[in-house]
């Protein structure tokens, strides 16, 4: 009997070894993906939660580049023209044959759409992030939940995804609504085609790091706020160095390329890692409590 034990033991402590190896192979367990579909669903189903993430990305990728299109379309063109040559040197070669309104609409897809573009992962994901962070410390569903058997890090964790998740899709939602607005007007104006190799860097790596980055970030800031619309007020923190690296363009200084977008992704990648397990790290039952009890 002891030799039968002891030889079955090593199977059994590699079958053990196999089931916790797979349990970490998932991305999230069975009480991880329902927090993750309650949360949406807590989110997406109140309204005036919905429109703020609805409508300020149709404000900033469908509202503004149409009214500008139709103003770029039925302004005045003076004979003979041009775009300044500052600026034509930051556009690709092909703008130099463009008249007048054909040049400042390229101008504006190019050089400030991007920026429009990339304001949405960062408003949504810290709005959703606000809503499912600090609107549940404020009301004190999110202290319960994290003394439940799930644990901080497993909350953490679903909260995260969530957030992430439904930045991405409304991004990925509103770049669709943008592309269509866009498209219209480059075949109205008789211009290539807006898409290239940049803006699929930007549709590709930098949105969804940029929304997990925002998440990341509010969720890092939960104890240091006082409410929900404080956590709000971070969105401006987070849209200011993209604003500033788009509008610095304009200066001539330099042209964001290929590459730069390559290495501005793989930094934010590193930045999300860092946030995210400082974050994660702070997470923390005792913490929340502590900054319920000060405000108290």
């Amino acid at each position: 009997m002891g030799r039968q034990e002891t030889r079955h033991s090593p199977q059994r402590q590699r079958a053990q070894a196999e089931g916790a190896f797979e349990q970490k192979q998932k991305l999230l367990n069975s009480a991880e993906v329902l927090l993750v579909k309650k949360d949406l669903k807590s989110i997406w189903t109140r309204s005036g939660r919905r429109a703020l993430l609805v409508l300020l990305p149709v404000m900033l990728v469908v509202v503004v580049p149409a009214v500008y299109f139709v103003l770029i379309l039925l302004m005045p063109e003076a004979p003979g023209a041009r775009l300044p040559e500052a600026l034509t040197a930051l556009l690709p070669e092909y703008v130099k044959g463009l008249d007048y309104k054909q040049g400042w609409l390229v101008a504006f897809t190019d050089l400030l759409c991007p920026m429009l573009f990339l304001c949405v992962p960062i408003l949504t994901g810290a709005a959703s992030a606000s809503y499912a962070f600090v609107m549940e410390r404020e009301s004190g569903t999110l202290e319960t939940l994290l003394l439940t058997s799930m644990g901080p890090k497993s909350v953490f964790n679903a909260k995260t995804t969530s957030c992430t998740v439904l930045s991405v899709l409304i991004s990925g939602a509103g770049f669709l609504a943008f592309a269509l607005t866009v498209t219209v007007a480059d075949v109205f104006a008789e211009v290539r085609l807006f898409f290239t190799l940049d803006w699929l860097i930007l549709l590709v790596l930098e949105m969804p790091t940029l929304s997990l980055f925002s998440v990341v970030f509010v969720a890092l800031t939960v104890t240091r706020v006082h409410s929900t619309v404080e956590s709000l007020q971070t969105m401006g923190y987070l849209i200011l160095p993209v604003a500033a690296i788009y509008l610095m363009q304009l200066t001539g200084i330099f042209r964001l390329n290929f590459i730069a977008l390559i290495l501005i992704s793989i930094a934010l990648g590193v930045l999300d890692v860092v946030f995210f397990n400082a974050a994660s790290r702070g997470f923390t039952p005792e913490k929340l409590l502590e900054r319920g009890g000060g405000e108290e």
